[in-house]
């Protein structure tokens, strides 16, 4: 089941933060705190769907020249137990249900220009690339 996250998911989403970090080979700075902060403070301003072996991290964003807003999927993790069972379909689905529910129109991402096993996935659910970098989205 994908829902929304809440206080009592910090320590496992905390948990998935530092695999995927530990994935790209970056540093797991992230803390619980910050977590707290971003997703449930007075000034949050991410929304993350869980499920039990991923999560995605969602913020808002607007094109303010065509009058139109979306949603930037900030992260997309898939515990690797988990990969190849449909999950990572899954979020990007209740992403997208998500931002259409909040009145967006496209839900944007990046890649690491290198990841073409991501870059094949996305597209398979519809994103096109689009400029500058690495990026793809898919409007609706």
């Amino acid at each position: 089941m994908i829902r929304p996250a809440t206080p009592d998911d910090l320590d496992r989403l905390l948990s998935m933060v530092h695999a995927l970090a530990a994935h790209h080979g970056d540093p797991a700075a992230c803390t619980r705190e910050a977590l707290e902060r971003d997703l449930f403070g007075p000034g949050a301003f991410l929304s993350v769907l869980i499920a039990e072996g991923g999560y995605t991290a969602l913020y808002p964003v607007a094109q303010l020249h065509w009058g139109v807003r979306g949603m930037e999927m900030h992260h997309l993790y898939v515990d690797p137990a988990q990969r190849g069972s449909g999950l990572g379909k899954a979020l990007v689905e209740a992403a997208i249900a998500q931002t259409r529910a909040q009145g967006g129109r496209f839900l944007a991402l990046g890649t690491h220009p290198g990841n073409d096993m991501a870059r094949d996935f996305y597209t398979a659910l519809g994103f096109e690339p689009f400029h500058p970098g690495a990026r793809m989205r898919i409007k609706f």
